[in-house]
């Protein structure tokens, strides 16, 4: 037997395609088991399988060792209104000595897509997410079936339902953490109805009761998986962002369009994504049942692989850094989805397997039919070596019956899941007999540091830790530095530190061990007071610039103490070095209070700072500032070129200081001063007759970002220019049209008739006329149909239909002869016809393309035409690394390189040539819910379409086509829509030349990472 599952890599093994539709066929649970490959000494083993289980979601495991698992045959859709959903939460045990399942039970059926689960200490009670809520589930009458149902934390997002919320996971402080997944909205509240927001990728933290929830980071992407190590850190595995972080609490990380909080994003500990943008569920190793190489190692799911990726942490200071390992299962068969990870109270890995022949959730359309409801496995992963060591037994241990001395016993034990459901017990029945037994066996000189730091964590837990039994943990170099952290943690939920405590975090900031510093750091954010300052100060500059995560943790720690501005005038009392005043500088942009923007302003008058740290301060005081202030903040740009100019800035840093400050008082809802906007205008002015496009570019947006009409005559000098790329000139013409209507309207329609004038620059001339609701501009679009060729006639038609009026006068048009039905089987157009409202627009679109060959045979002859050039083409990486950075960058970033306003296209080449030219030719065929057009109407008669990236106080904030950012005053927005068109321009098959086309291609295939294979 253990031939078939030990496994080395062999002649004719090699790991599955990647494919976003299996070619692959149905296997059954044995057969996929010989297609799954570990390292050598290990063993894979089947838990439960398909009729037993249906899609495992999330794995738990309860305290009388049995295994939970939400499992789902609705997904990706919920259940209808008024059909009682089909999702059961089921209950594995009775394991044999092969892992296998011998018993299972349904505990709780009529489920809508659960995913989070955690059973109770009591073994009987769990929390358990299902649309839309995270339920209560509780057997009281021991039948093993739940029958008590009531919401323990309300209410949920479900727009999106491959994320929502999941990963619950007791914290060392009896807090259960989770995150919030992709796209959704939730506001969410426990009994004491004090609510918490969260918009996509978030994680957070709930007592256990149902009583109170509380954000702990902020952003990411779709994090699906948490998981703490030894020293009491939180890591987390996202897709789209990174496929591992270390979290850092209050941090904020990477989202699509999402800001921070102004000390920049929290730290990364990877640079790698693991060949996928796709991640669910993590474990960081913490046991010994595995050889000891692999304890600490952090492994994640990686569903789009079809592998479990691993890492070893390698430190710098507190800063893990995630060394990237040989993978630790591959599957030669790629309907293995390993969607979450859980590690046994036996040391083993447990592995939820969704399998299914797809697995994207946007990559391939829900309603494919290819898509399996039904089969599921659960794997159990073992070390089993040449045989001289004894295998675990996968026999669960009840807990629930264990003495106090029992309990206190498995604090000692090797593995993470058996101290917690310890202690838990200990908490949950120990009572007065277990504080007393804690504080002699557990917190004594011999009981050594693993048992010791659940002690306090239990003791704290109890409200039994006193002060005299903290110090005895923390203080003393003696103290394992893992102790000394663990202890200082206590602190931070602390209400008040007490001069004991307040005496030991002092103390503790100056640890030789950075853990123990960075432990300490977080206790005097959480606490802050005047005099936390100077030592915080000492902390950031005597911290290596490769402890990012240290670093981070300092800065976050000194930003906090200013959170009330009664801090600044002691400040001002300090004795400060100009190093400090930097630091502070540095925090206090962070700060959103008059007091921190008075501390900016001065600074900026006393010190000569780079044009980047400019930008932001000014910023901060334009946006938060007294009233009182603005005439220095305009006195202090006006005289910057001088001041920039010896720090390599100049009139560029200057126009950029400008736009800040004006972003700033829009936020508030202020005008910019005269005087800046005049100094703005001669700025703009030398930008735009400069000779160098870069520089005409840049004058172009701050006419648009400053609303400059007196530029206006600039702007139709760039449209004249000859020796200007096209895009640039359209784009002056748009910015006449945004300044002044009735000289735009004039303009454009001129531009628009004009045969001469090179299709790109007709085209943004239709876009911006379309963009004007009045009846003139949608006349003048119209007339021009009949003349103008395709290509002309495709943009302008799919600009018009994005209002009903527009939409009407197509289709008259079209019905009148005045314009071609072919636009019509044209996806963009027909799209914005079906979103403008129009009554009965199905049918009347079909009588006008009664007799004309279906839409598709046009998409499908461009992509026929394009598979094959590319086949013949030469094709050039480096060549198609350059088109990428032109025509995509704007928009998209790969390996940290471009803009992050779409979506990030790291591990693109995985997708296959198929996809890929279906999301560069169609963008529209898949538009992720993130990531469609916003239309504004403004009540200028203005519309404004893009990515709505977000909201800042009283501005929308938009990308358009070019990627680049728009800012709308809230207040002039009369109606406000989201339709399913992708931002992305749907001709980029006529903007980019062939030869450059394939060579983007080309580039976009190659970036799929290969892995090794062990």
């Amino acid at each position: 037997m253990a031939t078939a599952f030990l496994t080395a890599r062999v002649v004719g093994q090699q790991p599955a395609p990647v494919e976003n539709v299996s070619t692959f066929e149905h296997r059954s649970p044995e057969d996929e088991r010989k297609a799954l490959h570990v390292p050598p000494g290990f063993e894979i083993q089947l838990v439960a399988a398909e009729p037993d289980i249906q899609k495992p979601l999330n794995l738990a495991f309860d305290d009388k060792g049995r295994l939970w698992v939400t499992d789902t045959v609705e997904y990706p859709f919920g259940a209808k209104e008024g059909e009682k959903p089909r999702d059961t939460v089921k209950i594995l045990s009775d394991f044999g000595p092969d892992g296998r399942a011998r018993k299972i039970e349904t505990f709780a059926d009529g489920l809508n897509i659960p995913i989070g689960l955690l059973p109770m200490p009591s073994a009987n009670e769990a929390l358990v997410h299902g649309i839309p809520n995270i339920w209560k589930l509780k057997d009281s009458d021991g039948d093993g079936k739940a029958d008590v149902k009531e919401p323990a934390y309300a209410t949920y997002g479900h727009r999106d339902t491959h994320g929502m919320t999941n990963a619950f996971s007791w914290g060392y402080d009896g807090w259960i953490y989770a995150c919030h997944g992709f796209s959704n909205d939730s506001e969410v509240a426990g009994a004491d109805k004090q609510s918490i927001k969260m918009n996509s990728g978030n994680t957070y933290r709930m007592r256990p009761d149902g009583s109170h929830l509380e954000q702990i980071t902020h952003g990411q992407v779709n994090p699906f998986g948490l998981a703490f190590d030894s020293l009491g850190y939180l890591y987390s595995s996202d897709c789209h962002s990174k496929p591992l972080y270390q979290l850092i609490r209050g941090g904020y990380y990477p989202s699509f369009g999402k800001p921070h909080d102004g000390l920049d994003f929290a730290p990364e500990m990877v640079t790698h994504d693991h060949g996928s943008t796709a991640i669910s569920g993590i474990i960081s190793y913490q046991s010994d049942q595995f050889p000891a190489e692999y304890r600490d190692r952090l492994m994640v799911g990686n569903v789009v692989t079809n592998r479990i990726n691993q890492d070893i942490v390698e430190w710098h200071g507190s800063t893990p850094k995630g060394i990237e390992q040989p993978d630790f299962v591959w599957s030669e068969d790629n309907w293995f989805r390993p969607v979450d990870l859980e590690l046994g109270p036996d040391g083993a890995i447990y592995v939820a397997d969704f399998y299914n022949r797809i697995i994207g959730h946007y990559e391939v359309p829900l309603t494919h039919p290819g898509r399996d409801f039904t089969s599921g496995r659960i794997w159990r992963i073992v070390y089993k070596g040449d045989g001289s060591k004894p295998v675990p037994s996968p026999e669960a241990v009840d807990r629930t019956k264990s003495s106090v001395d029992e309990l206190i016993e498995d604090l000692k034990s090797p593995t993470l899941p058996v101290r917690m459901t310890a202690a838990n017990q200990l908490v949950a029945r120990g009572g007065d007999e277990a504080v007393a037994k804690l504080r002699e066996r557990a917190l004594g000189p011999g009981a050594g540091p693993t048992s010791q730091v659940h002690a306090i964590w239990i003791l704290e837990r109890l409200g039994a830790l006193d002060d005299a039994s903290l110090f005895k943990t923390v203080d003393g170099p003696w103290q394992a530095p893992a102790l000394q952290a663990h202890g200082l943690r206590v602190l931070v939920d602390r209400p008040t530190l007490s001069p004991a405590t307040r005496s030991i975090a002092l103390k503790a900031i100056a640890s030789p061990d950075a853990h123990v510093r960075r432990a300490a750091a977080e206790v005097l954010g959480a606490h802050p007071e005047l005099a936390f300052v100077r030592p915080l100060l000492d902390l950031r500059q005597s911290t290596s610039a490769d402890d990012t995560h240290l670093l981070y943790t300092a800065r976050k720690a000194l930003r906090d103490q200013f959170a009330n501005p009664g801090v600044w005038p002691g400040v001002a009392a300090m004795k400060l070095s100009d190093q400090d005043r930097a630091d502070l500088a540095d925090v206090a942009v962070a700060a959103p209070n008059a007091a921190a923007s008075a501390f900016l302003m001065a600074h900026l008058w006393n010190t000569l700072e780079n044009p980047g740290n400019v930008a932001r301060y000014l910023h901060h005081v334009a946006r938060h500032g007294e009233g009182s202030i603005i005439p220095s903040l305009t006195e202090y740009v006006q005289n910057l070129g001088q001041r920039t100019s010896t720090m390599g800035g100049g009139p560029g840093s200057q126009l950029a200081a400008i736009k800040e400050v004006r972003q700033g008082l829009a936020e508030r809802g202020a005008e910019t001063p005269a005087d800046l906007r005049a100094l703005a205008m001669g700025l703009v002015s030398g930008f735009l007759e400069a000779k160098e496009a870069g520089r005409v570019k840049r004058g172009i947006e701050a006419v648009g970002e400053f609303q400059l009409k007196e530029a206006i005559p600039g702007l139709e000098a760039v449209f004249a220019r000859g020796d200007l790329p096209e895009e640039q000139r359209a784009a002056a013409l748009a910015g006449i049209a945004a300044l002044d209507m009735p000289l735009g309207l004039a303009k454009l329609k001129g531009a628009l008739d004009d045969g001469s004038l090179p299709p790109p620059l007709r085209e943004a001339a239709a876009v911006a006329l379309a963009n004007i609701e009045k009846p003139e501009a949608r006349d003048a679009i119209i007339a021009s149909l009949a003349t103008a060729p395709e290509r002309v006639q495709s943009t302008a038609a799919a600009a018009l239909v994005r209002r009903k009026d527009g939409g009407e006068a197509l289709l008259k048009a079209i019905a009148d002869g005045k314009a071609s039905a072919r636009l019509l089987q044209q996806r963009p157009i027909t799209i914005g016809l079906e979103n403008a409202g129009i009554e009965g627009v199905g049918d009347r679109i079909a009588k006008l393309l009664a007799g004309l060959p279906p839409a598709d045979e046009q998409v499908k002859a461009l992509l026929d035409g394009r598979r094959e050039g590319f086949g013949k083409a030469a094709a050039d990486v480096a060549a198609g690394a350059k088109v990428f950075e032109v025509r995509c960058g704007v928009c998209h970033q790969i390996e940290g390189k471009g803009a992050r306003v779409g979506p990030q296209l790291d591990g693109v080449g995985g997708r296959g040539l198929d996809r890929i030219l279906e999301d560069v030719l169609d963008p529209n065929r898949n538009v992720d819910q993130m990531f469609r057009t916003t239309v504004l109407a403004l009540e200028d008669g203005r519309v404004i379409s893009g990515l709505l990236l977000r909201e800042e106080g009283k501005i929308l904030v938009m990308a358009d086509a070019q990627g680049q950012e728009v800012r709308v005053p809230a207040d002039e927005v009369e109606e406000r829509k989201t339709v399913q068109l992708s931002p992305m321009p749907a001709d980029l098959a006529q903007q980019i030349p062939e030869p450059e086309f394939y060579n983007l291609l080309n580039y976009l295939l190659s970036r799929r990472e290969e892995k090794p294979v062990k």
